[in-house]
């Protein structure tokens, strides 16, 4: 079998595992027109773990006290995670003008580390029904609560909700916008169909019930993205439903990282966490991998092969993506999709690589 034959064999694969993941995520953008009204208001805990973050945390702070829900049935838990800036002192001062902001001052665990430790230190103080994540780095629209309500129903346990970059002004910034909107149309599609394979914690929503039972972040196995991991702990259950819904008015924004460095360097947190996704992830996934080799070898053998291919995967994946993008008014960051696809190309091939047979991962000056 020639080069050329097998890379139209594995572009019609990598074709098929998209078309059955837009499909899937149609379903997902369609999920709102089903969703009933809430009915009556719980009371709610927003849970936010903050380490370094004086820069981010004031805007995410203010998005907060700008929910529109009843603020004698919110709670806002700002866990500070050791920091050694300013954060613990932003905290207070919001705390000080609205009653319904507390401080948690995360210690250190025998029994979990990271993230999880803080996270697990705030939901434990969090006196919610409902147990609403977010991050530092993020801004959430003043519908995000009540919106998010409308899709749990007595027996969904948890509810997954979309994050995209919200400024995209700049090549690098384009890049990550680009490959957040393309992840994150897979993974709600994914989940859609009952097969989870990513989420991200910063619109995470949960039942602190569903959460107890599964035994809470000490109990779940340890991961670097312990969002996926009590996702999965709760969705493997059997007991709650899950459900992962595109939807406009429970958006949630966050900042881009400022270099391709930090960016790999984040996916790779993200694939190491996401190596559990058993075999209906590698199995959908693999085609992509495939591809992506063959088209890099390609480029050694036959430049005018090679580009042909290349304009041809950047027309299906700008086609894949462009409804996510119009649902949630990102359209603009389609003029990023020549860069996206250059740094997609080798960032699929080289990544697993980097996961199995790298170093280990240090992220916000922690080692894992």
């Amino acid at each position: 079998m020639t080069l050329l034959h097998i890379l139209e064999v594995l572009g019609v694969l990598y074709l098929m595992e998209l078309a059955f993941f837009s499909r899937a995520a149609r379903r997902s953008r369609m999920a709102h027109r089903s969703a009933p009204t809430p009915q009556g208001y719980p009371k709610v805990s927003v849970v936010v773990a903050a380490k370094d973050e004086e820069r981010n945390l004031p805007a995410c702070l203010q998005s907060l006290l700008n929910l529109a829900y009843p603020k004698e049935l919110l709670e806002i838990v700002v866990v500070n995670d050791q920091s050694a800036d300013s954060t613990p002192q932003i905290i207070d001062e919001a705390a000080r003008e609205s009653r319904f902001v507390k401080r948690v001052d995360a210690v250190e665990s025998v029994s979990t580390r990271g993230k999880a430790n803080a996270l697990a230190q705030g939901i434990d103080r969090a006196q919610g029904e409902l147990i609403f994540l977010t991050d530092a780095d993020c801004v959430v629209p003043p519908t995000w609560i009540s919106e998010t309500l409308k899709y749990f129903d007595d027996d969904t346990g948890i509810v997954g909700g979309v994050t995209l970059i919200s400024n995209a002004s700049q090549r690098v910034y384009g890049i990550q916008a680009l490959d957040w909107d393309f992840l994150l149309t897979v993974g709600a599609g994914a989940a859609t169909i009952g097969q989870p394979v990513a989420c991200l914690g910063n619109n995470l929503v949960f039942r602190k019930k569903a959460y107890e039972e599964a035994g809470g972040y000490r109990k779940i196995k340890f991961s670097i993205t312990e969002d996926f991991a009590l996702f999965k702990a709760i969705a493997h259950s059997h007991k709650w439903k899950y459900k992962f819904p595109m939807d406009k008015k429970n958006l949630v924004e966050t900042l881009p990282v400022p270099s391709l460095k930090e960016v790999f360097l984040q996916r790779k947190r993200w694939a190491t966490g996401g190596k559990d996704t058993g075999l209906f992830g590698i199995v959908t996934l693999a085609p992509g991998f495939l591809f992506h080799w063959a088209l890099i070898v390609s480029l050694f053998y036959s430049p005018a092969v090679f580009l042909i291919f290349f304009l041809l995967k950047t027309m299906v994946d700008g086609a894949f993506v462009s409804p996510t993008l119009r649902l949630y008014g990102k359209i603009a960051h389609l003029k990023f999709i020549v860069y996206f696809e250059i740094y997609y190309l080798l960032y699929v091939a080289i990544l697993p690589f980097s996961v199995y047979l790298g170093r280990a991962i240090i992220w916000k000056g922690r080692r894992y």
